[in-house]
């Protein structure tokens, strides 16, 4: 069995002082509008340590973290509104969301945005506070059974929802709310039961959704679709049977990932014409979790396999498995995130027993996929996580913790 290294704390460390950073951004899901999950930023963070961690009180939860210039913002389940260091793990208190339940925070050009629901959890609403914690504006959003994590992008908040359905969904909505007052910009149709944040490549806006096909897809009448509209006017440009489990825009492209023959493609995203796709190995295999940047693309296999791969052609330049022997699965836990010459993956091990269960980070060399660290979390125990990469720290968000690792 791979040597795994423990972190040996729980409780926050302090930080070097003089280690130096420059602050980093990662002001919404996927890192930005793109959801490329990269920062450039990050200096080639080796992580040996957890440097510090913050937990959400009692019963609450973490509904949502956001970072720019170097600070964390943090919303958490019960409304609280923190701001911590991303170096130190100091905390400033900026006040509550009065009788709201957070579920999603961006901190964008200097403004936060905050998907929550009444404290009822009746009625789903979307607003904007100042970064000190003051509302500019609150919006109802559709009174729907699903509501997605939304995108800021070009002016526009955008949210995708729809109703709940055990069988093929019709009826979801993507919203553009303007940034500068709430009001509702433009609504177009997503035919099929989306899913997945929209993803923004220049001016086109692309949501994920399983829609009625006939003739095609598992027997069940459907299949994976991709639904692009233009960003300023909500004008639908196209609609294509593509995968995507998980969409990025990189350099002019927009990169979906999914599974057999095309599970990972390059599409233009002004017209979704195929440049190139790439299908897997194996035929239970898929792509997902996908960071992009530096002229690279990285993605996360079934089998607990990363790989490179070329984002102008699909050629894969290495693969390093990632699975423990002993453990039936070794699951991506987060999307990859990339910047600094390194990869990061969040992975789960388990045997189907709570008691097998464990998450370790690996860290990977981006040009051979050499592994340089593998981090066991000591009493990790959150079922859901997103890293972020910031001023030189790794953060591991999880629905009751956020640990920095360095």
């Amino acid at each position: 069995m791979a040597a795994v290294v423990a972190v040996c704390v729980a409780g926050a460390l302090l930080a070097d002082p003089a280690v130096a950073a420059t602050p980093g951004n990662w002001p919404q899901h996927g890192g930005g509008a793109a959801n490329d999950n990269y920062q450039s930023g990050t200096g080639g963070l080796d992580v040996r340590r957890q440097v510090w961690q913050r937990q959400a009180g009692g019963d609450d939860t973490v509904g949502g973290a956001a970072v720019a210039g170097g600070k964390v913002t943090v919303a958490y389940g019960k409304g609280a509104l923190r701001r911590v260091d991303v170096r130190s793990g100091a905390v400033t208190v900026l006040g509550r969301l009065a009788g709201r339940r957070p579920l999603q925070l961006a901190d964008v050009d200097g403004a936060l945005f905050v998907r929550s629901l009444e404290a009822d959890g009746t009625r789903s609403r979307l607003a904007s506070y100042t970064r000190d914690g003051a509302k500019r504006w609150e919006v109802p959003l559709p009174d729907d059974g699903a509501i997605l994590p939304f995108t800021v992008a070009g002016g526009h908040v955008l949210v995708t929802s729809g109703p709940k359905c055990r069988e093929l969904c019709t009826g979801f909505h993507l919203r553009a709310y303007r940034v500068r007052n709430g009001t509702l910009a433009w609504s177009g149709a997503v035919d099929g039961d989306a899913a997945g944040a929209p993803a923004v490549v220049g001016d086109v806006v692309v949501q994920g959704a399983y829609g009625p096909v006939r003739g095609t897809g598992d027997g069940s009448g459907g299949a994976s679709l991709l639904f692009a509209f233009n960003l300023k006017t909500g004008l639908r440009l196209w609609t294509r049977m593509r995968p995507g489990f998980s969409l990025v825009g990189h350099r002019g492209s927009l990169l979906a990932s999914g599974a057999g023959p095309e599970a990972l493609c390059s599409l233009a995203p002004a017209t979704g014409a195929v440049r190139w796709c790439r299908g897997t190995a194996a035929g239970d295999e898929w792509v997902d979790g996908l960071s992009a940047g530096d002229g690279a693309l990285f993605g996360y296999g079934l089998t607990g396999t990363v790989r490179r791969y070329d984002p102008t052609s699909g050629a894969a330049a290495w693969a390093t498995p990632l699975a423990l022997p002993g453990y039936q699965y070794n699951a991506l836990h987060a999307a990859l995130v990339s910047g600094g010459g390194h990869v990061y993956a969040a992975v789960k091990h388990g045997n189907f027993t709570p008691s097998s269960e464990f998450t370790e980070i690996v860290v990977l060399r981006a040009t051979d996929g050499a592994v340089v660290r593998r981090l066991r979390l000591a009493a990790y125990d959150d079922t859901s996580a997103e890293l972020m990469l910031a001023s030189g720290r790794l953060l591991v968000v999880g629905d009751r913790t956020i640990r920095a690792l360095g």
